[in-house]
């Protein structure tokens, strides 16, 4: 009891200094807390995750894909935490297809922080996840140099894997490989990233490609030019018919190709021209046949003007004519026999004969 009287003696004497003493305490304590150490606050942008998908389904749209995240605490605090540990998550969890409203949870925040959301609510739609599998087409972008042309491209791999929401995947049209040709003028060889394009060439997002991106090597090689006569290729004319006269215009064509190749070209023949009803004259206009290789510069056909003419069939060999004068006579009748007499006027006329008056004669 004694003890208990002490302390309230004690805290009476000289209570109103000791109170102004706790108060100026407590006045220093709140300086120190609010300008050294005062409350602040960061506002973040943070992408909107989702977690807990089902399996067989795809997030296909997150309205809003963003969000922005106030967070509040004290200087000291604020400078020590790693607020990028910090994820906005939309729990998928137990969904089916369709437009969903889920929740944004805020998820790693440091101790002794505050956040406020901006949006609680994102509106997701989930569809069926697919996959396909496509080829990959190369799409040079640019001019190649002159005097050098493309060769026959190499992709590795040349397929590649297409993985999304079904309604996505179906307006997949091509997947193409961009390389940049301009002025080379040797093989290139480069790693290109696979792009996804739909019917009006346009770029699909929102797929996941594996891989992403291929290799590819494109020879280059130098040309040569030449220029060489065009030949027509005529079938055969009607019968009794013959060719009298071809005209070709133009008459050559100027080829380009590679050099070995060009070498061995001597001419470029015309397709097949059917004359074989043609009685007379006539033009036609044939595309060119162009070996393997080889292309042209400018002119892709030609004018052929044809003319056919009759043959002169051989005349018919004449009869011999009855021979007379002084010619070798027929041999007569065998007048040796005494079994036969020769009959006839030849035999009548034996030993008669014709004078110069016509008048006959008898000896």
């Amino acid at each position: 009891m004694s003890i208990l009287r002490q302390i309230l003696a004690a805290i009476k004497n000289e209570w109103p200094l000791k109170l102004f003493s706790i108060l100026l305490a407590m006045i220093l304590w709140g300086y120190v807390i609010t300008q050294k150490n005062p409350p602040i606050q960061e506002q973040k942008i943070l992408p909107v995750e989702t977690a807990g998908t089902p399996a067989n389904l795809i997030a296909t749209t997150i309205q809003p894909s963003e969000v922005e995240v106030t967070f509040k605490g004290r200087r000291r605090t604020m400078a020590a935490v790693d607020l990028s540990t910090v994820r906005l998550v939309a729990d998928l969890s137990g969904l089916s297809t369709g437009e969903h409203k889920v929740p944004l949870e805020l998820q790693g925040l440091p101790e002794n922080v505050e956040a406020t959301i901006a949006r609680r609510l994102a509106r997701i739609t989930l569809d069926v996840k697919s996959s396909i599998e496509r080829q990959i087409t190369i799409e040079p972008i640019g001019k190649q140099a002159e005097g050098f042309r493309l060769g026959k491209p190499q992709i590795t791999p040349r397929k590649v894997t297409i993985e999304g929401a079904s309604s996505i995947l179906r307006q997949v049209a091509r997947v193409v490989a961009p390389v940049d040709i301009s002025g080379l003028t040797k093989t290139v060889q480069k790693e290109v990233a696979v792009e996804l394009r739909d019917e009006r060439n346009m770029l699909i997002g929102g797929l996941r490609i594996r891989p992403t991106k291929v290799q590819v090597t494109i020879p280059i090689r130098s040309m040569a030019t030449r220029t060489v006569p065009i030949t027509p290729q005529l079938s055969k004319p009607p019968t009794g018919y013959k060719v009298s006269s071809v005209q070709t215009s133009p008459s050559t064509v100027t080829i380009t190709g590679e050099e070995s190749v060009v070498a061995d070209v001597e001419y470029i023949r015309t397709a097949e021209i059917d004359i074989s009803h043609l009685r007379g004259r006539r033009t036609f206009t044939p595309t060119l046949v162009f070996p393997e290789g080889i292309e042209s510069v400018g002119v892709g056909a030609a004018t052929v003007t044809v003319t056919t003419q009759q043959v002169a069939l051989p005349e018919a060999p004449e009869e011999p004519a009855a021979e007379t004068g002084e010619g070798p006579a027929e041999p007569g009748p065998d007048l040796s026999s005494d079994n036969e007499a020769p009959s006839g006027p030849a035999a009548s006329g034996a030993g008669s004969g014709n004078n110069s008056d016509g008048n006959s004669t008898s000896g």
